[in-house]
């Protein structure tokens, strides 16, 4: 069973476009940290540091994906929003702070929502397409 949720992954990867791909970075992050928040309210810290350390682990992969020259000022201002989130995670994590966690939670749900909106506007079809196909997969399979 689990072998064929692999394929399966491993299909949804490789027919997946840019802009869903990152709705997905998103989604892991978000839940990722859902959880280290009740590990942090249950007082696990070990549980609660293992899950944020994996949020924090896709928005690096998110900020080292981000084409600063194609993306210009919108990527240079990506790149900063990743930085204060990673910041305020460590933070979070050191402090068991659950809202510091709410609020890199509420930037993380304003960001996915816009490539959701991205993702259904046709005029943005360019940033939908994978150019990198094979660094996609990779970055997806270390998540999963």
């Amino acid at each position: 069973m689990d072998n064929r949720y692999q394929v399966y992954k491993q299909i949804d990867v490789n027919t997946t476009n840019r802009g869903k791909i990152v709705v997905m970075l998103f989604s892991g992050a978000i839940t990722f940290l859902n959880k280290a928040k009740m590990y942090m309210e249950k007082k696990d810290f070990e549980n609660k540091g293992k899950y944020i350390v994996k949020a924090q682990d896709i928005v690096e992969e998110l900020n080292i994906s981000l084409d600063l020259e194609k993306g210009q000022e919108i990527a240079k201002n990506l790149k900063s929003i990743y930085l204060f989130v990673d910041r305020h995670l460590t933070q979070a994590n050191i402090e068991n702070e659950p809202q510091k966690i709410d609020n890199v939670l509420k930037i993380l749900e304003r960001l996915k929502s816009a490539f959701e909106e991205i993702l259904h506007k046709p005029e943005f079809s360019e940033a939908q397409l994978i150019n990198k196909t094979e660094q996609t997969q990779n970055c997806i399979k270390r998540f999963v």
